[in-house]
This record gives C-alpha cells, structure tokens and sequence, in this order.
C-alpha cells in the first residue's frame, strides 16, 4: 500500500480531488475491501470487522486518498438499519465500489435531537429532507449520502441521491488534503428510511465508525514513529546518530508506549464489534486514545526531523494534517472520554440520575 500510495501519489490526487480514482477500483475490484465485512447474500465477503479495522490501519499508515472511510460507514449503516429490501437494493453498488458512499453524520451530536441539523417532513407520502449538515468525508465524490434527519422528536438514518432534486453538495477547504469534506445541502430532498433497526443500533454504527477510525488513526501512528526511528539512526550530528542522543530516545520511547497502547485498545474495540457486548464502552475509548497518539506521534516525529519536516516535501505534515482532523470527527477526545464515562456510569450527570 506504500507503493500504492506513495508521497508523489497522494500528492497528486491532493491536487485534484482528493480521490485517486484508479487506486480506489483497484481496492474494490481486485481486493473487494468495501465487501469485507458483509454478507455473502449481498454479495459480500462474509469475514468480520476485525478484518476491516485491519485494513483501515493499513489504509491510514499510507494516508491512502479513496473514500474507503465515507463508503464503509454507509455500508455498515444500511447493514444495521435497513430491511431486507433496501439492502439488496442499495448494497450491492456499495459493495463494489461503483457506488460512492457518504455518512453525513461525524459532527458529535448530528444523531440526537437536540443537535441534529436536518428535519424529516412526510409530503403526500414522500419523505423529505430539508437541513445542512457537514463536514461529509468525500462528499464531492460521492452518489449517495446516509443522513440524519430528525423527525416526531426522534434521529432516524435517511438514504438520499446525489443527483436528487434539492441536493446540493459544496466542497470545503480541509486542512487535510489527503480527505477532503463538503457541506450536504438538503431543500425538501426526497429520502428513503433507514427504519429497520432502533435507537441501539444507531449508536452501534457510530462506534462502529469511531473504531474503525481508531484503527486508521493507529496505522498512521505506527507510521510517525516509523519515519522518526529511521531518520534517528540515520542523521548524523557531532559523528554519532541523533538516535543516540537522550532527548531523542526519550520521544521514541512515548511515541512507542502510546503506540502500544493503542494497538491493544484498538483490537479490543474490534473484537467487541464482532460480539458487540463491550464496544459501547470501547469504542469511545479507542477514538480518544487513538486520536491522542496519533497526535502525539506526529508532532514529535516533526520535531525529532527539525526543519525538513516543516517542508512542503516531507510527508510528516499530511500526517500532521490527518491527526488533527481526525480527531475532531464524531466529536473531540475530550467528547469521547466523557461519552465513556457517561456510559460506564462515572459522570456526573449518570450519578445524579442515580440519586
């Protein structure tokens, strides 16, 4: 995947539309990714989503620029709340890349009432979406959206076309530019009900996402402290490697204990999802942990680099980059941590609905 998508390359499609459309059916075609972890009745591979966390990390080592995240989110949202009917309809073009995805959902409160940004109205028995909500991961590219819309006081997951009338989609500056994001604006844009599935199994897909992004944001930590543990040993200061020096071990060092960390935090989100006994409390925990070290990585992997890390040339900045905006999706560390507490019974709002 390194190959595949080497600084040059990312580069390029940065510079174009953040979409490197031949990677992409190559990712869909000959390893069938998106198909990983779904079903074999909808033409799926049938494996888990361990197996789909695997190649996030492996997509985020690379910051590899396809709308994999976009489209996997979406798949897995028309897998849990969609009957059987919309499945087979809507999964197929899904599965096999020729439908582009998008989850219009990674603001932190988008699926609860009181912060959703899109309302749902019945009109002469259609379903239409009026609202905007951004930012949408590789909006610009994609044909079909997966939106939340509120409705009778409650968030339903919403399927809406791209080329539908009142759709309109805007490219934002990101300061990502290996993933780009658009603003979805929706003006009585008809939509299909995701309604098959309940309250539970929305927040389901969203950690489902959240861990998955935890697994894309470990692979691009593995990455800072790869580039940095092979620059200590090869700049030379004073006739000895600056790997030899403390400081800079001492950064190698943090940078591997929150990398370790995260591996093993990462994987017991994955395998949650498989059982999905625990990853309502795992999830939130890999998306903070994940999103600290990937931080955490990337600044001292720039710093243990010096002034060439500061270069358009150098790659270390796109990671920079995917670091903090990554972070920010679904909701900061801080949102995430205290979502866990909440969960575990440990917040203060959580013990004084106890008394």
């Amino acid at each position: 995947m390194d190959e595949q998508a080497a600084g040059a390359r990312v580069r390029e499609a940065a510079a174009a539309d953040g979409h490197d459309r031949r990677l992409w059916r190559r990712l869909c075609t000959e390893l069938e990714l998106p198909a990983l972890h779904a079903p074999p009745e909808y033409g799926g591979a049938g494996a888990t989503l361990i197996e789909t966390a695997i190649v996030f990390c492996e997509l985020g080592r690379a910051l590899t620029p396809v709308p994999f995240a976009a489209t996997t989110f979406a798949i897995d949202a028309v897998l849990r709340m969609g009957d059987q009917e919309q499945c087979k309809s809507l999964l197929p073009g899904l599965l096999s890349g020729e439908t582009i995805g998008a989850f219009a959902a990674s603001g932190p409160n988008q699926v609860h009432p009181s912060g959703a940004t899109v309302r749902a109205d019945r009109r002469d028995g259609r379903t239409l979406l009026t609202g905007d909500c951004g930012p949408v991961l590789h909006g610009h590219v994609a044909d079909v959206f997966v939106v939340p819309a509120v409705a009778d006081g409650a968030v339903l997951f919403y399927v809406v076309a791209a080329d539908a009338p009142g759709v309109a989609v805007e490219r934002l500056p990101s300061f990502d530019i290996t993933r780009p994001v658009a603003t979805l604006q929706l003006t009585r844009a008809p939509a299909e009900t995701l309604a098959a599935g309940s309250a539970d199994d929305l927040e389901r897909v969203l950690d489902v996402a959240r861990m998955l992004l935890a697994a894309e944001m470990l692979g691009g930590a593995e990455a800072c402290l790869d580039l940095a543990v092979e620059y200590a040993k090869s700049r030379r200061q004073f006739d000895r490697p600056i790997g030899s020096f403390q400081a800079v071990k001492h950064a190698c060092a943090d940078m591997m204990i929150e990398v370790d960390a995260t591996r093993a935090t990462v994987m017991f989100a994955a395998m949650s999802a498989v059982d999905g006994e625990e990853l309502r409390i795992a999830a939130p925990l890999a998306k903070a942990q994940a999103a600290d070290a990937f931080a955490l990585c990337a600044g001292s992997a720039i710093q243990i680099h010096g002034g060439i890390a500061f270069t358009w040339e150098h790659d270390l900045h796109l990671y920079l980059r995917r670091a903090k905006t990554t972070e920010a999706l679904f909701g900061s560390s801080a949102h995430h941590r205290d979502l866990l507490a909440d969960r575990a019974g440990l917040s203060a709002t959580s013990h004084a609905s106890d008394g």
